[in-house]
């Protein structure tokens, strides 16, 4: 290690520190502890705790075991963190209250701007603006769906399970043939494969921007999701909708796209997909963001519906009038498709599709 460390805290001190948060689950590698060597030599020992944890601190999660293990080697007490001078942000009151000659109030710039984002969560997508979806987009990036897992074919090391034949023989050989070391295994979780499918019909032309803007965020999460948009025909959006900057993947959404603001024809293109690729609707879990409002034969909807219910794990059915108290599914396409549905929510704003995934960690 390079650098000079002051006289009062020994630099084997401060490498054996780094080394239990690395054996507490931080990563801390050998070039972090370097820069925490370096950092506390040009400090006053009072600023310690800072100096490591700006260097051997990744994540705002880490924090907590870098607390204990600081105790454990430097003291029980940890320092408080320093004073910053926040700006404020003055709203002057009007009508009534500025009649009264009342003083404008100082309101902190943190609360004003949570306030916003609460209120651009509960806000429909049909009343949003350009700037507003804009806002949205990245607060889309920060929903997580937590998918349920399913176990895979393969195969990982285990303290119980099933019996490791090969790995209990070889180890075998240290004892003279006697199976003293056991091995066992177990199947590994993977998580299920998750599949959107969008409505860009023109009954749905006020959410479409913003579901696309979603399942953007959502593919991120895993190479294997998958996300088809319909009107009167399927389209897969996969391709497009996986590169990184969004405004150049809803442009190439809507070249690809030729039935905007069309007619629904829910029950042809899930026979279509059904048809191409059933694989992937096998023990995945799928999230229709449709109205319902059938053009076709309610007929087909609720067969095609009847075999992806055999083949997906689950089925989730977004719809955005549903956002009305007094909604009710009437529509011939939406009452054809509920008895295959597991779970039925609106979908019509942020916070809709923030419980949804709640409701995906309860699966």
């Amino acid at each position: 290690m390079s650098g000079i460390v002051r006289a009062d805290v020994g630099i084997e001190r401060l490498v054996s520190f780094g080394r239990a948060l690395r054996d507490n689950g931080l990563s801390v590698g050998t070039g972090r502890i370097n820069d925490f060597c370096r950092a506390a030599s040009l400090v006053p020992p009072e600023d310690l705790y800072w100096a490591g944890r700006g260097t051997l601190v990744a994540k705002r999660d880490d924090i907590p075991v870098y607390d204990a293990v600081f105790r454990a080697f430097f003291g029980e007490d940890l320092p408080a963190p320093p004073e910053q001078e926040r700006p404020q942000m003055t709203v002057t009151k009007s009508g009534s209250e500025s009649k009264q000659g009342e003083a404008s109030e100082e309101v902190e710039p943190e609360l004003l701007l949570a306030s916003t984002i609460e209120i651009l969560k509960e806000k429909s997508f049909a009343r949003c603006t350009n700037e507003e979806l804009a806002q949205l987009a990245e607060l889309m990036a920060r929903v997580r769906l937590a998918v349920p897992k399913r176990r895979s074919r393969r195969r990982q090391k285990a303290k119980a399970g099933t019996p490791d034949l090969r790995q209990t023989i070889r180890r075998s050989f240290r004892t003279g043939g006697d199976p003293v070391e056991r091995r066992w295994t177990e199947r590994r979780l993977r998580r299920r494969r998750l599949v959107l499918f969008l409505d860009v019909s023109g009954s749905m032309a006020s959410y479409s921007r913003a579901l696309l803007v979603f399942a953007h965020a959502a593919l991120k999460a895993d190479p294997r999701w998958e996300a088809y948009c319909f009107g009167t025909r399927l389209t897969r959006l996969t391709r497009v909708l996986g590169k990184t900057d969004p405004d150049e993947a809803l442009r190439q959404a809507a070249s690809e796209v030729f039935d905007w603001d069309g007619g629904t024809r829910i029950g042809e293109s899930l026979k279509r997909f059904l048809m191409t690729s059933p694989e992937i609707a096998r023990g995945s879990v799928v999230i229709i963001c449709s109205d319902g409002l059938e053009v076709g034969d309610p007929r087909l909807l609720a067969e095609q519906m009847a075999r992806l219910s055999r083949l997906a794990y689950k089925i989730i059915w977004l719809n955005p009038l549903k956002e009305d108290p007094a909604y009710e599914p009437l529509a011939r396409g939406m009452s054809a498709c509920l008895p295959y549905v597991d779970l039925f929510i609106s979908g019509h704003n942020l916070a809709s599709l923030e419980g949804l995934g709640e409701e995906l960690a309860r699966m």
